[in-house]
């Protein structure tokens, strides 16, 4: 039985078409390229209809407008976001898929010392990470984009661009990309949901 009948019946109207995208540089790593194979021959399996794309430059706010844009234009349904330096299990899309949300994603850590979560309860409160410990799902401010999955049905109810990058003078610092599209998210009442237990697979 494929997902289409067995996980998530509530969109069997529709079929998924997932896309991959993935915002880089000029190189991946390594276990991120094992991880990506081994999703995409999952997906294969389950019967979920999956296509990647990589977008290589240095803006990411215009790779991932551009990512978008391909997605939307080839009748995908969901977009599942990887960064090129992530590793993930092999199931990552049929589960975030299974929520059947418009937007929910994955905690993770950052990558230089001291180590902290990219979720956060309050934006512009740095301090204020979804503990790692935390379960289930939970609604969020702002989340980093490094695994997310959005359904694509939500850009056609934000305003362009996308995913900009903007200064902030009160805090006298730059609110990225992920985070602007998670405000644009709440500002069309969308909610920002992130898979606790999931998380702890990233």
């Amino acid at each position: 039985m494929s997902l289409q009948s067995s996980i998530i019946p509530s969109v069997t109207d529709k079929k998924i078409k997932v896309c991959i995208a993935v915002p880089t540089r000029d190189t991946v790593y390594a276990h991120f390229a094992y991880c990506l194979q081994d999703l995409v021959k999952y997906n294969t399996v389950a019967g979920i209809d999956t296509f990647v794309e990589f977008n290589m430059g240095t803006l990411i706010a215009n790779q991932r407008e551009k990512l978008a844009m391909t997605a939307v234009e080839n009748d995908a349904t969901h977009i599942l976001w990887l960064d090129s330096d992530m590793m993930f299990p092999r199931d990552i899309c049929e589960k975030l898929l299974s929520h059947d949300l418009p937007f929910v994603a994955c905690n993770y850590s950052t990558r230089a010392l001291p180590l902290k979560a990219v979720a956060y309860a309050e934006m512009h409160n740095w301090e204020s990470g979804i503990d790692k410990d935390a379960e289930g799902l939970i609604s969020v401010m702002g989340i980093g984009m490094g695994c997310a999955l959005v359904k694509t049905e939500v850009f056609d109810n934000l305003y362009k661009p996308w995913f900009p990058i903007t200064y902030t003078k009160a805090t006298e610092s730059y609110l990225g990309e992920d985070m602007n599209f998670c405000m644009k998210l709440l500002d069309a009442n969308y909610t920002v949901v992130v898979d606790c237990d999931l998380s702890k697979q990233i």
